[in-house]
């Protein structure tokens, strides 16, 4: 009888469109105060196991833990059963899920929701939030909430990601468990499609960092709703208070089944992040909680990528939440690990395949409020590379140095309003390396002479030369000096006794005792200094090094030295 009533709330609920605020949500089930949850008590938990649809599982009450200590101290000891929870258990995904008992009046009331694993094999037996807790996180906080300190472990802790090809996705989960992160890969190509979903509780929900062709969020269940007001999780996010990330409905894959249910290892909702419906605005403690209707403020990710062999283009439009208007609550934002991501997919997209040698080039030009002009850089590339994704961790590493800048201002707060990249790339290594160098046996200072470099092709072993003038110092010491030219190396784009590591896209700034850049036209000096020359450098007699000459076609490495006299 109950998920009947649920159910007829579905199906009454209007749909919107897809990105217009949807209908307000129907108010949730009368809540239930603690004082009346007892042990022993059969109640009813909701949550998605497959695609939209609600389902219901058996819950026990075994205890109310701290009840002492109020709704906001005290957790439910529960135990789960049923078809929806059977065999796999409870996992990140189904925090959120509401508990409905029943009242003395017999109607059903909502105690609170799934908010924390206990390490029990199975996954049967976890902790609830009581839901007078739930609601106590304000839509609106004032300030950011101190940080939890809880022995239970939380169920939302991992991420989700979408939109990364298996190869790429691989990679990416594996480098964020070398940087002691959890990141789950989506098998979703890009956003789920499917019409927007009345979050109601037990609904699907996602938090989401970005939406679009590179969707990330932490996926669970609604807890309660009251209009356009939505609790969700029972637990925290990062407790960072004010927020202004997406909020999202989620279709559910699978349950996938590790019921072993220690850390990174248990049962979790393989979900892919939905429909932008509302703002997260609040991240507590015991919840987080948004509102249907407009959107966060957020800026695009434009990339494009390029098969310069076939002519095939491959682009991508990602929206990154900005919170930098309510001051970056959780220190970092999204936008390193959703630039990576969007980059090395369109450059490994674009081949439909990942070549061990590749090469190409990147633009990266990001638009700030507080600058007149845009940022840029171009750099080029030549991987051969012993890692299958070698040619997109090398884009990856220049991007996060790239938004590593950015972020790593501490004077203020920066607003990115667009962000373009343009990726070419091709099959193949072309390089030459240095095998000989010859030039005139005396010059002036001041003088410009000629020198003949001797170059064999790696792969093809072709001869060729190259004549390259340069100027001789006019301070240079008279006397037998040497002049030795050196060419640039090729790209490393992964450990070679890693299997693509991308960890570099997790790492974090840990030098508290560096201030970072000292004004905004120092970001975009830094920003640009990225940017490095590919070609020949050359120093004459221990002096500095300086660019003489650039094959736009062919990348030159290697070194060689040629005696010179100088006269006066």
């Amino acid at each position: 009888m109950l998920l009947s009533a649920w159910m007829r709330r579905l199906l009454l609920a209007a749909c919107a469109a897809a990105f217009a605020a949807p209908a307000p949500a129907l108010a949730s089930d009368p809540m239930m105060a603690l004082a009346d949850v007892q042990p022993g008590a059969r109640c009813t938990g909701l949550t998605v196991v497959h695609a939209t649809t609600i389902s219901s599982f058996d819950v026990k009450i075994l205890d109310v833990i701290d009840r002492q200590r109020g709704p906001e101290g005290a957790r439910l000891l529960i135990r789960v059963s049923g078809p929806a929870i059977e065999p796999a258990g409870l996992g990140p995904g189904f925090s959120g899920s509401p508990i409905l008992c029943p009242g003395a009046d017999g109607v059903p009331r909502n105690a609170g929701a799934i908010s924390e694993t206990i390490g029990e094999y199975g996954g049967r037996t976890a902790l609830a939030t009581p839901i007078e807790a739930i609601l106590a996180q304000p839509l609106q906080p004032p300030i950011a909430t101190p940080r939890a300190i809880v022995g239970a472990r939380p169920l939302a802790g991992p991420l989700t990601i979408a939109g990364l090809r298996p190869s790429l996705a691989s990679d990416f989960v594996k480098g964020a468990r070398k940087a002691g992160r959890v990141l789950i890969a989506s098998p979703a190509s890009a956003r789920a499609a499917f019409e927007p979903q009345p979050l109601v509780p037990g609904a699907a929900v996602s938090i989401g960092l970005t939406s679009g062709t590179i969707a990330i969020g932490s996926v669970g269940t609604v807890a309660y709703s009251d209009g356009p007001g939505v609790w969700i999780f029972g637990h925290q996010l990062d407790a960072a208070g004010r927020r202004a990330l997406f909020l999202q409905d989620a279709y559910v894959h699978t349950v996938v089944n590790n019921p072993v249910a220690v850390p990174d290892v248990s049962t979790y909702k393989l979900a892919s992040p939905g429909n932008d419906v509302g703002t997260i605005t609040s991240d507590g403690i015991n919840a987080v909680a948004g509102r249907l209707g407009a959107l966060p403020p957020n800026f695009l990710l434009r990339v494009s990528a390029r098969d310069v062999d076939s002519g095939r283009r491959r682009n991508s439009l990602t929206r990154i939440a900005d919170e930098s208007d309510v001051g970056r609550p959780a220190g970092v934002s999204a936008f390193g690990l959703a630039a990576t991501a969007a980059v090395a997919e369109a450059a490994s997209g674009v081949l439909t395949g990942t070549p061990a040698r590749q090469m190409g080039d990147m633009c990266m030009q990001v638009t700030l409020r507080e600058l007149r002009k845009p940022m840029r850089f171009c750099n080029s590339y030549a991987v051969d590379g012993a890692v299958p994704n070698a040619f997109a961790g090398a884009l990856a590493a220049d991007v996060a140095s790239a938004i590593g800048v950015i972020d790593s201002f501490r004077f203020g707060i920066l607003h990115p309003t667009a962000v373009d990249v343009g990726v070419r790339v091709r099959r193949g290594v072309r390089q030459a390396f240095i095998t000989d160098a010859t030039g005139p046996r005396r010059a002036r200072r001041g003088q410009r002479i000629a020198v003949r470099l001797s170059l064999r092709r790696t792969g093809t072993g072709v001869r060729s030369t190259r004549t390259i003038r340069l100027r001789v110092p006019p301070d240079v010491a008279t006397g037998t000096r040497t002049i030795r030219l050196t060419g640039t190396p090729g790209d490393v784009g992964g450990d070679p006794n890693e299997d693509g590591d991308l960890s570099v896209v997790f790492e974090e700034e840990t030098d508290t005792e560096d201030p970072g850049p000292d004004s905004v036209a120092d970001v975009r000096d830094a920003f640009e200094s990225l940017e490095r020359f590919d070609g020949i450098v050359a120093a004459i007699g221990g002096g500095d090094e300086r660019e003489i000459y650039r094959d736009p076609h062919l990348r030159i490495s290697g070194d060689a030295r040629v005696q010179l006299t100088i006269r006066r």
